[in-house]
């Protein structure tokens, strides 16, 4: 009983610490450590042992998807390469690279643990401002925390994806701004309007976010007005917080925002797009668009009335269970070029031209050019023999250009555009089944009956697979 205070004592003491509160401000310890760097006032790491940021302990989910990211293991991948270099670092810590931050800071000034690893301030700058007083309305003194201190995207400028992905060991960026990916919605030729929904949903970076769903407030989604068109940058396909998830909830490589391995039309990233206009639509008066995903799954063309393929049985090889990364199989691979002298690397793609078998300049390096060679020596052929289907060059170059002959034959037995006009003209100025069909009453190829007659099909079908005039458009 001699502990338990009487009611009169009670309130005494409260009053007491009620009059010694009165002129203290309340105060509530965050969970943040003081930054290595004072300079700069990068936080880093709040605990380096278990990868905790000290952003972090408030964003508890983007800490979550950036553990399972690269990024996260940045520093001991580099550390333990074998051949790392001082100036390597700085891209692989918490320092100036990738945002507004003046150099030398973070790393780069203080070889601290905290500043191990590509963290949240990598990206969004430091973060000490903010935490000191989350709620204060963004000025002059503190910037609000966004992807790239600079109003631009993430590929193309300094201070983004573009400081650290970028050189002779990792060219992401200067192999992306050469392949059409880079292409903004204002530059693509003829019909493409900017303010076409349909077309900017696959040819603008903002609306490609816009159609994913994608909210978070990057340079590529704040965009607005129809100026500043972007392609698809970094921040389009990646995704700069962390990695999603499979519907069976292992992480997705590479940071993409969707998989590169599913065969689905409507999951696979790369088939997001590259499925449009597979099939002849009764409406459109222009022929395939994009077809390349149900192509690849053997679901692709026109199928006449009553026909019900085995998808699984007329998908191509390289839809299969054999090339399980799909359209990235071909179109996104890594290789090397050594000096034959000395072995020495002297160019190292990171596949991102997103040719399959690009043409070599005369150094060895992959070019845009389309117009080279199909054989052993003109092209990289490195997408097919890496993946263990073709034992070199030379048999993979045979095999292409075999399957190319015949593709070639059967579809110029259908339709031989031989004035190359794109129009079905009777026979002799066109060759094939279809020529002898087009003086025939009523006839085969009209545009606005709202039907697809079995000729319109068979025409869509040659138009998604031909080689016209050399080149091979399918």
């Amino acid at each position: 009983m001699g502990n338990v205070r009487s009611a009169p004592t009670t309130i005494l003491w409260i009053l007491l610490l009620t009059l010694a509160c009165t002129d203290e401000r309340i105060v509530f310890r965050e969970p943040v450590n003081p930054p290595p760097d004072a300079n700069s006032g990068f936080l880093g790491y709040f605990t380096a042992s278990d990868k905790q940021t000290t952003c972090g302990n408030c964003h508890i989910g983007h800490q979550r998807a950036w553990l399972n990211t690269a990024h996260a293991d940045a520093y001991a991948t580099l550390a333990n390469s074998g051949g790392a270099q001082t100036f390597c670092y700085s891209c692989h810590t918490v320092s100036n690279k990738g945002n507004a931050t003046p150099a030398p800071s973070g790393w780069e000034a203080v070889n601290d643990t905290a500043y191990h690893d590509v963290q949240c301030e990598s990206c969004h700058g430091p973060g000490v401002t903010h935490v000191e007083e989350p709620d204060a309305p963004a000025g002059p003194n503190n910037p609000p925390l966004a992807h790239v201190a600079v109003l631009g995207d993430s590929a193309t400028l300094a201070r983004s994806c573009a400081d650290c992905h970028s050189g002779f060991h990792h060219p992401f960026v200067e192999e992306w701004s050469q392949s059409a990916h880079a292409r903004s919605l204002e530059e693509e030729p003829g019909h493409f309007v900017a303010d076409n929904a349909n077309c900017a949903s696959c040819h603008e970076g903002k609306a490609a976010l816009a159609a994913w769903g994608v909210t978070a407030n990057y340079a590529e989604r704040s965009q607005t007005g129809n100026t500043n068109f972007l392609g698809m940058t970094c921040a389009v396909c990646h995704d700069p917080h962390g990695s999603a998830r499979k519907a069976d909830g292992t992480p997705i490589a590479g940071q993409l925002r969707y998989p590169i391995d599913v065969a689905d039309a409507n999951q696979n990233l790369c088939m997001k797009c590259h499925q449009r206009r597979p099939e002849p639509d009764a409406t459109a008066v222009r022929g395939p668009h994009s077809p390349q995903g149900p192509m690849l799954l053997g679901d692709a063309g026109y199928k006449p009335a009553g026909f019900d393929p085995d998808v699984q049985a007329v998908a191509s090889t390289h839809g299969s269970e054999r090339n399980p990364r799909l359209c990235a199989g071909c179109h996104v691979n890594r290789y090397t070029v050594t000096d034959p002298q000395t072995g020495n690397l002297t160019f190292q793609s990171v596949g991102h031209l997103f040719l399959p078998i690009p043409c070599l300049d005369a150094n060895g390096i992959p070019s845009t050019d389309k117009t080279c060679a199909y054989n052993a020596t003109a092209r990289t052929w490195g997408a097919c023999t890496n993946a263990g289907c073709h034992g070199d060059a030379t048999t993979a170059a045979a095999a292409f250009n075999l399957s190319r002959q015949r593709m070639d034959q059967l579809t110029k037995q259908i339709w031989d555009d031989i004035n190359v006009n794109d129009t079905v003209d009777a026979a002799p100025t066109d060759g094939g089944y279809l020529s002898d069909f087009v003086n025939v009453p009523p006839t085969e190829f009209a545009a606005t009956d709202g039907r697809i007659s079995p000729a319109e099909g068979a025409r869509f079908n040659v138009r998604m697979l031909r080689i016209v005039d050399g080149a091979d458009g399918s």
